[in-house]
């Protein structure tokens, strides 16, 4: 009986230990939020150049921008193969269709415009246009680079050390309930068949 307990209670705990964890968007703070599955730091203020801009003129702005020490910034990456709203192939598209950020939903983000943001992909077919997101209705497009459209931020990598996660509750019970087991039933305990 002690050598079933002892499994048991090996095994409960590496199950335990191994459930697989979802992607999160993670609050770095300071303005900082981290896609853990895309491997990159968004701005957490969708806003933070306060303008609409030419294509050019969001390029550089995202070239040049330092924000918290970090001076690596771009715009977004998007995908070309497609345009409808199946297409999760860019950045936004993942923040959009997988993450569930919207305009209207903007969960750990402020202030998401409703409107259209630049990418840092040309249009290769037409070098004067470049793809586009609506944070409203989730599809990309093209437009002319001349247009003025808003700029999002992002870097990549983790944008602050990773933090080590505590154990949760549920776990310290667990291993609580098996020391205390382990303390009645020793191994010399006579009274486990």
């Amino acid at each position: 009986m002690k050598k079933y307990v002892f499994i048991v209670a090996v095994f409960l705990l590496t199950l335990i230990l191994t459930v697989p964890s979802m992607a999160e968007l993670l609050d770095r703070g300071n303005g900082l939020i981290y896609d853990d599955i895309l491997d990159i730091t968004w701005l957490e203020y969708a806003n933070y150049s306060g303008e609409t801009m030419t294509w050019d003129e969001a390029m550089s702005w995202a070239n040049t921008f330092d924000f918290q020490g970090h001076d690596d910034w771009r715009l977004p990456a998007s995908g070309t193969s497609c345009i409808d709203d199946t297409c999760w192939e860019s950045e936004m598209d993942y923040l959009f269709h997988v993450e569930g950020i919207t305009s209207t939903t903007p969960g750990q983000f402020s202030d998401v415009k409703p409107y259209m943001y630049w990418s840092a992909t040309d249009y290769s077919t037409d070098p004067s246009k470049a793809w586009r997101f609506s944070f409203k209705f989730g599809t990309r497009d093209v437009s002319a680079k001349t247009s003025t459209r808003y700029a999002w931020a992002v870097r990549d990598g983790d944008s602050s050390p990773p933090v080590v996660p505590e154990p949760t509750g549920f776990v310290l019970f667990i291993l609580g309930g098996m020391l205390l087991v382990v303390k009645k039933y020793g191994p010399t305990d006579s009274r486990i068949p």
